[in-house]
């Protein structure tokens, strides 16, 4: 997973990461258009590089100031995508627990 952390993250913004400092959240979303899919988001403390998409789909990345990553991020029609990252962010959902459509945040792995 680290590995591809730092492959995607290096596509699509053109920074270089090592490994995360923690998981931030793991979900695991049951939909039709994504079946059985796990994701998962990390935190990273130290990044090289200046920001320069290698992605041609990417056409934009930029840092954003936490409040102003909080109101994009509430813009998110998907609840699915915009409740954890918000919910991690605002401390709202802490780290180590798992967050599922319903609103509960369970510890993971269980005990």
């Amino acid at each position: 997973m680290h590995e591809a952390l730092r492959r995607e993250l290096w596509e699509e913004t053109g920074l270089l990461v090592g490994d995360p400092v923690r998981t931030a959240f793991l979900m695991h979303i049951d939909s039709k258009p994504y079946p059985s899919a796990l994701a998962v988001a990390f935190e990273i403390d130290e990044w090289s590089g200046d920001i320069a998409p290698q992605d041609d789909d990417i056409k934009q990345a930029a840092f954003f100031a936490l409040p102003d990553a909080l109101k994009l991020l509430g813009e998110l029609h998907s609840a699915t995508q915009r409740e954890p990252i918000v919910g991690y962010l605002t401390g709202d959902v802490a780290p180590g627990k798992r967050w599922s459509p319903a609103g509960d945040a369970r510890l993971w792995p269980p005990h």
